[in-house]
């Protein structure tokens, strides 16, 4: 997970996009959205139309998929996921034959003819492993455990072992723990990034004469071979495990010869997923709110049925549970949502309810290019608690392979107990006649506690109601962006010379988490589809894609202009491709595809800007097109 943060003037850089924005209050790991406010235009059916039979009938062109309001009480095809849950036992014994040795050669054998692998060979009949980008590997939120059945031991333990760990380096792990007792593991080593082909002994000291080991593989919810932003030969591989004593003889030797390829169990090791949090979503109505503005006493979905914690501030509800690892701050926590049932494209719901009972028009189907997700939610939701709401759309292909969950790579909050009806457009994301959407809830204190919040308090938010998904007819490409992703206001280089060059960077800190120095992603970001084009056209010269920045560097400061020639190819930085200036202000750039460490990533195109031009009072002007 990455942190942002945006600074403020210095450079101002205004943007001008056509395109959808997310809600208000949000967190990518941590920075906030602002949402736009709703206008009669965008949405006409929420406008009174007038009587029946007085106006000519407007043609439609917006489409109710379908809508939930779970009434009365009732779930409407809708089913509860625990995302803590594993999908599978990942250790697993493994000769690696027909992996070619993965993309960097590590998908081999570490001795002898098989090892231990916490990882995932490709298969595409498998509803799980079918829409990896990457496979094999290692996928999003894992938790696996190699576990030691417990052993006898004099004076200290001395644990050796041969391993290769490839994962995403700083946020996902292999660790090598020992039972301290009561449950509690502590930590003796770990690994994150490339070790490969690493000899290893640990000598562990213990106060008691009895204790277990385990390798401990997790991964975040991002970044892996299974949404191909990561590519690796991940996630662990162990072998020649050996556990000794003091008195130098051998307690356990386990080479994973003897075990079947596929094995999970070899000798006194066992392949374990992690205990699921639980699921705590259910359904209520009458429910309790702080909103001057509106109440809601109908069906509404929530997430703390069979919390144990009763709520100070909503007498008689009760508040989302806490995480449940050591000090109510660590994993697991709470990660749950709602999936709907699948929508098919081609229908609509002649009474905007959960029933698609009509086919659309096959005339209308080929201009239906826009997507909106709807629903309501109550917040009470402050920053400091790390108690999020989430949303997610996935798409399911003609052999009934469902993709991968798609959002925005945000968390959403809000302080401000209140009912907020959101409209998110997500036509970029629809690729397929058949979709399912989710929403939930995250608690992220294992991985933000004294960073952004103190998990201290919890409250019942967030309420969901009335979920809704349409279409509407629409043409031309369609634009996404997120605020830190795309440029920022920002300061000089140097905070000794305020004359000097102020970089065109984006608001995403690229170091991790626990890394005090800000590090700026250097390129802007956007997403572009073109749903009913077929995808985005290239550009007639260069071949790439026809996607622009236009750009006009303007002076506003209290002095003169220091320069008076800032267009044209000199605008270019890293990434991007001069096209054509109008000889005075505006420049136009094409972007390139955007680009991760494992590859080019799909409808998202990126440009840079020289940062060796601007100086403090220039405002930078800027739009997108395609």
């Amino acid at each position: 997970m990455k942190k942002a943060l945006v600074l403020i003037l210095g450079v101002c850089f205004l943007a001008m996009f056509v395109g959808s924005v997310a809600a208000r209050d949000a967190v990518n790991t941590p920075a906030k959205r602002m949402m736009r406010p709703w206008t009669k235009g965008e949405f006409p059916d929420l406008v009174n139309q007038g009587p029946n039979g007085l106006y000519k009938a407007a043609a439609i062109d917006t489409y109710c998929i379908a809508s939930y309001d779970f009434e009365t009480m009732d779930w409407q095809g809708w089913t509860r996921v625990d995302n803590t849950a594993q999908v599978d036992t990942f250790f697993h014994v493994d000769d690696f034959s027909g992996l070619g040795g993965g993309d960097f050669g590590r998908l081999v054998p570490l001795n002898g003819s098989k090892s231990m692998w916490c990882g995932a060979r490709p298969d595409l009949n498998d509803p799980y492993m079918c829409s990896w980008v990457r496979a094999p590997g290692y996928g999003n939120g894992w938790n696996q455990m190699l576990v030691s059945d417990a052993f006898s031991f004099t004076g200290a333990v001395h644990f050796s072992y041969h391993g290769t760990f490839d994962s995403e380096p700083d946020y996902d792990f292999t660790y090598v723990e020992y039972d301290a007792g009561g449950g509690t593991w502590t930590q003796v080593a770990s690994f994150t990034g490339v070790n490969e082909d690493t000899s290893v002994t640990h000598i562990i000291p213990l106060s008691t004469s009895r204790t277990k080991l385990r390798f401990h593989f997790t991964s975040d919810g991002a970044w892996s071979d299974q949404d191909g932003l990561h590519n690796t030969d991940g996630g662990a591989i162990v072998d020649n495990l050996r556990i000794s004593d003091d008195t130098a003889a051998t307690i356990d030797f386990e080479d994973f010869e003897s075990a079947a390829v596929g094995a999970h169990d070899a000798g006194m090791w066992h392949a374990r997923p992690e205990e699921p949090y639980g699921l705590y979503s259910g359904l209520y109505n009458n429910l309790m709110d702080k909103d001057p503005c509106g109440d809601n006493f109908a069906t509404q979905v929530v997430f703390f049925v069979g919390s144990t914690v009763p709520s100070s501030s909503y007498p008689g509800l009760y508040d989302t549970p806490f995480c449940i690892g050591p000090g109510n701050v660590s994993a697991p926590c709470q990660d749950e949502m709602i999936v709907s049932p699948v929508l098919d494209l081609t229908k609509y719901s002649s009474n905007c309810d959960e029933n698609q009972d009509k086919d659309i028009p096959t005339a209308d189907l080929p201009l239906l290019g826009g997507d909106y997700f709807r629903f309501t939610v109550y917040r009470d939701l402050p920053v400091a608690n790390l108690v999020f709401y989430v949303w997610h759309l996935r798409n399911i292909d003609a052999n009934d392979c469902p993709g991968q969950w798609l959002d925005r790579n945000y968390v959403y909050y809000g302080p401000d107990k209140d009912y907020l009806f959101i409209t998110t457009d997500v036509s970029d994301l629809v690729s397929e006649n058949r979709i399912q959407l989710a929403i939930g809830v995250v608690d992220m204190c294992d991985a933000w506690y004294l960073s952004y919040g103190n998990c201290a308090y919890h409250t019942p938010s967030p309420y969901f109601d009335n979920i809704k998904f349409q279409r509407f007819k629409t043409s031309g490409p369609q634009f996404t962006w997120r605020d830190l992703d795309i440029f920022q206001d920002n300061f000089p280089e140097s905070e000794f010379d305020l004359s000097g060059w102020v970089r065109a960077d984006a608001a995403n800190d690229l170091n991790p988490n626990d890394d005090p120095v800000i590090r700026p992603g250097d390129s802007a970001v956007v997403g572009v589809t073109s749903p009913l084009g077929g995808g985005i056209a290239a550009d007639p010269v260069t071949g790439g894609p026809a996607v622009y920045l236009h750009v006009n560097p303007h002076w506003v400061g209290p002095s003169s202009d220091p320069h008076s020639d800032l267009y044209g190819p000199t605008l270019v930085g890293t990434y991007g491709t001069y096209i054509s200036d109008d000889g005075a202000s505006w420049t136009v750039i094409e972007c390139d595809t955007a680009r991760t460490g494992s590859g080019l990533v799909a409808n998202k195109y990126m440009v840079d800007l020289n940062d060796s031009l601007f100086t403090r009072g220039y405002q930078v002007d800027y739009y997108f097109s395609a």
